[in-house]
């Protein structure tokens, strides 16, 4: 039996229900276009794996386009070319997804495929062997393409110190190696199950459409128990600062990360930070950009983020890439980042607050506008903990927001965990930043 619950249609124009076996299903109507985005989001990723077994998560995705006794090999992926659907997966440190892109008309295909390696994958030990290795070289050139992987791998551990999250999410190169063909299978059968993942479906559709084909493909799934650890905050006040020389660099990067308490602890105050990541880094009209790039031409880039979408500790970050022309040293750079903070608190009037709101409901709009961005929103919301009506008002609570409220977050940061890191190019010429 379907349990359809209506949500007034504030953002988006989406419903809910949940199948008897768990699932849950959010059907968010798009008309512009005969368009539909499938996406199934497990509630799974890299903090789940076992110690030592890093990587697993990320393997078990690639797996899962190796076939089911249904659907053998590669087959998978010729039938979804032959449909014109963009098809493709990602693993997350909270969640693993499964998304594709097609004609409305294709969407039952989508789902049959999609349920079928739910539950029915079917693999090989040289299935496995094959994928392994894919997976490790994938690894290698994530750090040998990427320069600056080293330096973020490292700030990350770092950090978050013993927590999962201060690990890669594609496993170190030796726990890659180090993976059985047991512990995968066993990671597959404990979490992805009907009642361990959400069904967004975002285009031209809706409700009393799509539920006959849901319940059809995926309502036959069977339920699993399933616990997932809980993920413990990072408790530990903490000073740090990394200071990382790499070859290929070209440009070197300051960076001021702050640990913050969990979503749950701090409520409504998520939106207050995530206006001061707009005041701070939200494009050329944000304070750090105005005062290093344009005044003082000291950076020649700023940004400011706040990640929320996490089980365990919230991050704000803020980060500049020097103007190599000024020649500053690393703790010159580190100093004119924290001056433009600190000129920055005082550039928060209500005025600017209300110029931020309307920028970011702006953007809300531009959401709404393509299936695929609304569908990858709402799935990393309600992964999260988020419920569709937190989603649907986010609106709301951006501008229920206050200026002390956003004061009070900002003087948060003097007395949060933080870490200041530096990359830097590998030549060194009198301790300034050098171009090679």
């Amino acid at each position: 039996m379907l349990l359809p619950v209506a949500v007034n249609a504030k953002i988006f124009k989406a419903e809910e229900f949940t199948l008897d076996n768990g699932l849950r299903v959010v059907v968010v109507e798009n008309h512009k276009a005969p368009l539909v985005k499938h996406m199934l989001w497990y509630q799974v990723g890299a903090v789940d794996e076992f110690r030592g077994r890093g990587g697993s998560a990320h393997l078990l995705e690639h797996l899962l386009f190796r076939g089911t006794d249904k659907v053998n090999g590669n087959e998978f992926n010729h039938i979804m070319e032959k449909n014109g659907a963009d098809s493709n997966a990602f693993t997350s440190y909270d969640v693993t997804v499964y998304h594709q892109f097609a004609d409305v008309s294709r969407l039952e295909v989508l789902m049959a495929l999609e349920a079928d390696r739910m539950q029915n994958l079917k693999i090989s030990e040289k299935d496995f062997e094959a994928e392994r290795k894919i997976v490790f070289q994938e690894r290698k050139q994530v750090v040998e393409n990427n320069p600056s992987a080293p330096f973020y791998e490292k700030m990350r551990m770092m950090m978050w110190g013993t927590s999962p999250y201060g690990q890669p999410i594609t496993g170190l190169p030796e726990e890659i190696t180090a993976l059985k063909y047991d512990d995968t299978m066993d990671f597959y059968h404990k979490y992805y199950a009907p009642n361990n993942a959400i069904l967004v479906l975002s285009g031209d559709i809706d409700t009393q459409t799509v539920r006959p084909l849901v319940e059809k493909y995926y309502g036959k799934l069977e339920k699993r128990a399933v616990k997932r650890d809980t993920s413990v905050p990072v408790t530990d006040n903490f000073r740090q600062t990394l200071q990382m020389r790499l070859p290929h660099i070209a440009t070197p990067r300051v960076l001021r990360a702050f640990m913050l308490p969990p979503r749950e602890k701090l409520n409504e105050a998520i939106y207050a930070y995530d206006i001061l990541a707009e005041l701070l880094g939200g494009g050329e009209t944000a304070e750090l950009y105005r005062d290093l790039v344009l005044k003082q031409r000291q950076a020649v880039s700023v940004s400011a983020s706040y990640n929320y979408m996490t089980r365990s500790n919230t991050v704000f970050t803020v980060s500049m890439t020097p103007n190599m022309e000024k020649a500053l040293s690393p703790d010159a750079a580190t100093q004119v980042l924290n001056m433009a903070l600190t000129k920055a608190r005082k550039a928060l009037t209500e005025e600017r607050l209300a110029q931020i709101k309307r920028k970011i409901s702006a953007n809300m709009v531009y959401l709404n506008d393509n299936p695929q961005t609304a569908a990858n929103w709402i799935g990393y919301m309600l992964s999260m903990g988020f419920e569709l009506e937190d989603v649907q008002n986010y609106e709301q609570h951006i501008n229920a927001v206050t200026l002390e409220s956003v004061q009070q977050a900002f003087d948060s940061l003097q007395t949060a965990s933080d870490m200041t890191a530096v990359l830097l190019p590998e030549k060194q010429t009198n301790g300034d930043f050098d171009a090679q």
